[in-house]
């Protein structure tokens, strides 16, 4: 059972000329992508959620949130927080 009403996770977004844009969850380690920055996004939302709520059904642990001063990214990397609310 989820114990938080809100959880919200650090996801680094690579961005390569010519490439999707990729995802990168590192407390999850599940990596969506998406053609349009709206789309890595959207695509980032619907994977927390899945993982999120097949770690609850399972029982197993949900992980704590790396802070955003812990991560490193590089040049053409951007840390963008995604949310999720279990109904």
């Amino acid at each position: 059972m989820f114990n938080r009403d809100q959880y919200i996770y650090p996801a680094i977004f690579t961005y390569e000329p010519g490439k999707e844009i990729s995802v990168y969850f590192p407390d999850l380690d599940v990596a969506p992508s998406g053609q349009t920055e709206d789309d890595a996004i959207g695509s980032a939302c619907e994977l927390l959620e899945c993982v999120l709520e097949g770690l609850d059904e399972d029982g197993d642990m949900i992980p704590d949130p790396t802070p955003i001063n812990q991560i490193t990214v590089k040049p053409n990397e951007q840390i963008m927080l995604v949310e999720y609310y279990p109904r």
